[in-house]
């Protein structure tokens, strides 16, 4: 070997070293700042008051035990049921970056649904997932909360599934509901995405998009002939969402990007939060493991089917580019009921997940509507 070959296979060995040193140095320096932002967050989310509450609980229901959050500066304080989405979508390593102003005044529990995130990898199996067993559940977290905080009814607040599952509560058991909020409401969910297509491709069609235009026009009319979730391709589906989410979500909406780091820097993410995220972001994964529930919200649920007359304060929280669940079909369906009390706020520049969108607008929205209802 010559000395100019031994002298090049130095310089590429040097190379390497520098090369795997800088990665290496890279990930220490991510590392770090991820352990740093989540002692920030820690610090920053901390209930310090004597009277306050900050705990993650397993309470039994249903059979099995099913995880709450439960936070408050006040344990005293009027309690928040919080119905995350999905099916199978809980958030609640979240709620520090949005819900910390409502502490003050609330008591929110978070509740992580019979099969999935924390309450899934806690329990060897999650039984029948029915709305009937849902429906069951709930209100045994209802009646648990009752009784350990004193209170004779409470506030039901979902989002997106858990409006479905929140509005089937309330028709079914007013007399423990103090008020409903529902944020990202589903009215006809299948309707609704075929409606939000519809805009999309009549966007991409003005600005010339024809192949957009024509790939939402084939998902739409495959969607419309399905009769049950076992008609409709998972891919298919994901496809036609993504499309017209990418022709009409607003630029206030936060990017997939933006949640993994609020994530990642959240003081509560866990591993099983990693696990069941990484999960439930393929369509075809929750359809297999959550399909009776996934079936009821795009095939039997309507909202306009349950009672148009409530004898309890109702409020939606809408984002204006929301198109998962059409504002303007939650406006329609909102001008047709009657409540003690009712309103329906528009958050400007924000989507399916106002809270995330626009935390201060949104718990300001909450506040003012509760405290307008004498619940405070």
């Amino acid at each position: 070997m010559n000395e100019n070959s031994r002298s090049s296979r130095k310089l590429v060995k040097k190379m390497v070293l520098i090369a795997i040193a800088i990665v290496c140095a890279v990930i220490l320096i991510a590392v770090l700042a991820i352990v740093a932002a989540r002692a920030y967050n820690a610090h920053q989310s901390r209930i310090g008051t004597d009277t306050g509450i900050q705990e993650g609980i397993y309470i039994p229901a249903g059979g099995i035990e099913q995880y709450l959050q439960i936070r408050s500066e006040d344990k005293g304080n009027p309690v928040i049921l919080w119905l995350h989405g999905g099916p199978g979508n809980p958030l609640s390593y979240l709620t520090y970056y949005y819900q910390r102003p409502l502490e003050k005044d609330y008591t929110i529990a978070y509740w992580e649904q019979r099969g999935c995130g924390r309450t899934f990898y806690r329990n060897e199996g999650s039984g029948e997932l029915t709305i009937e067993q849902l429906l069951a559940d709930t209100d045994e977290v209802v009646d648990y909360l009752r009784e350990r905080f004193d209170q004779e009814k409470i506030v039901i607040a979902g989002h997106s599934w858990g409006t479905v599952l929140g509005m089937e509560y309330v028709n079914t058991h007013p007399e423990k509901v103090a008020a409903y909020i529902g944020v990202g409401q589903v009215t006809d969910f299948s309707q609704g995405k075929i409606h939000a297509a519809q805009i999309a491709s009549q966007a991409a069609s003005a600005g010339g998009n024809k192949e957009d235009s024509a790939l939402l026009e084939r998902h739409i009319e495959e969607l419309s002939k399905a009769e049950s979730i076992d008609q409709v391709n998972a891919e298919s589906l994901e496809e036609m969402i993504i499309a017209s989410l990418k022709l009409l979500r607003s630029d206030g909406e936060m990017s997939g990007v933006e949640q993994a780091i609020m994530g990642v820097t959240a003081p509560e993410m866990l591993w099983d939060d990693m696990r069941w995220f990484l999960f439930e972001s393929d369509t075809k994964s929750i359809f297999d493991a959550q399909g009776k529930l996934v079936d009821y919200m795009y095939f039997r649920f309507n909202v306009a089917k349950l009672s148009s007359e409530y004898d309890i304060p109702i409020c939606f929280i809408q984002g204006d580019s929301d198109w998962i669940t059409p504002t303007d079909m939650v406006a329609e369906y909102y001008s047709g009921i009657t409540a003690e009390k009712k309103e329906m706020v528009t958050i400007e520049n924000a989507g399916h997940t106002p809270f995330l969108d626009n935390p201060g607008r949104f718990c300001k929205a909450i506040e003012t509507f509760l405290s307008g209802c004498g619940i405070e």
